[in-house]
């Protein structure tokens, strides 16, 4: 695998979640900065219209440990619900990104798979000398998208009132 290639296989598991309310959240991107705090800066909706659907673009700006911040465009390729939600980036992080959702009891075990390439202006460059570098990037980063869906379901069971930040009715 070349050095700028980066995958990833992971999973994550919420507790006393509906694979409706994370599917609700994780198809809805423009969230992000809202629940994973601190990685996501911005994430902005290109495509009109508040239902997520496939081809829905959005502009995104995230940051890491690394003293460096990346854009890039996301796109929704796949979306079942409410058990996938798969998309591809472009810009800076050039890949895909999937997470499949199951209900196991009261909880939700989500497998992720982040299959990215680094294509911005230097990086590519400097990635054979810098890759475990990234690698450590991405890992101090997905714990803190974890913990952020969490509390942030938490948050949302505790004030079930709708609002544009917490919609429950995506699919009409």
């Amino acid at each position: 695998m070349p050095a700028h290639v980066f995958k990833f296989d992971e999973s994550w598991d919420i507790p006393g979640a509906a694979v409706t309310d994370v599917y609700d959240v994780l198809a809805r991107g423009e969230l992000l900065p809202q629940w994973w705090k601190g990685v996501y800066l911005e994430a902005e909706r290109l495509t009109p219209g508040e239902t997520p659907r496939i081809g829905a673009r959005l502009r995104a700006k995230v940051r890491g440990f690394l003293p460096f911040t990346l854009g890039f465009i996301v796109e929704a390729t796949e979306l079942d619900p409410p058990h996938t939600v798969a998309v591809r980036t472009y810009g800076d992080l050039d890949g895909a990104w999937r997470a499949t959702l199951t209900q196991r009891g009261d909880d939700v075990h989500v497998a992720l798979l982040f299959e990215v390439t680094i294509d911005r202006p230097g990086m590519r460059f400097l990635a054979p000398l810098l890759r475990p570098l990234f690698a450590l990037n991405h890992y101090w980063t997905t714990p803190r998208g974890e913990r952020g869906l969490k509390e942030y379901l938490k948050a949302r069971r505790s004030d079930p009132s709708p609002s544009p930040d917490h919609r429950f009715d995506i699919g009409t």
